[in-house]
């Protein structure tokens, strides 16, 4: 899965003991097809249940903000302290939950706003948006000339090329839900 693949490209091997939920508990474990990709993202911690954690919600899609605390995370480990980001307000429509995570992914490059200040937390992330977050977390596309003409083009074939897709079959375009 996109996630997993990445989470292995950084490192975070380690299975963290903070892991609030295990992938056996949830109720729509039957409906997760990546069931070893959400196995291991939940014992490291990057993901837990929705609300009460009794459920995962596999179909899911991921947002823009939600996809910042996953790339934190996958980064520095659960339970990552970003308080000391909480309070630079890079974005002016970011809730509090998600500041410090928005935040620190900006300050390295990794998210950028959408204009005005404004960051679009509540907005849906496509797959090649994804791709492209996690290649930045990955040091590659630095700067807008390392894309070329097209960013999703070039995000999409790094991302091939650093096997982040695995055997999943996205479509650019699309949301990336939580399963995949």
């Amino acid at each position: 899965s996109l996630v997993m693949a990445a989470a292995m490209l950084i490192g975070m091997m380690a299975v963290s003991a903070s892991a609030a939920d295990n992938y056996e508990d949830f109720t729509d474990k039957d409906e997760i097809k990546n069931t070893e990709a959400v196995a291991t993202m939940v014992s490291l911690g990057v993901f837990n249940g929705k609300e009460d954690g009794s459920y995962f919600d596999p179909t899911g899609i991921v947002t823009r903000a939600e996809m910042a605390v996953i790339i934190s995370t996958m980064l520095y480990g659960a339970g990552v302290n970003v308080n000391q980001f909480a309070e630079t307000n890079v974005f002016t429509d970011v809730p509090a939950w998600a500041e410090g995570y928005v935040n620190l992914c900006s300050s390295l490059g990794i998210v950028a706003g959408v204009g005005d200040g404004k960051f679009d937390p509540s907005a849906t992330v496509t797959t090649a948006q994804a791709v492209l977050m996690l290649c930045r977390a990955l040091g590659y596309f630095q700067n807008a000339a390392d894309f070329g003409d097209n960013w999703m083009l070039a995000a999409t074939a790094k991302g091939t090329q650093l096997g982040l897709y695995g055997d999943l079959k996205l479509t650019a375009n699309e949301g990336l839900t939580r399963d995949n």
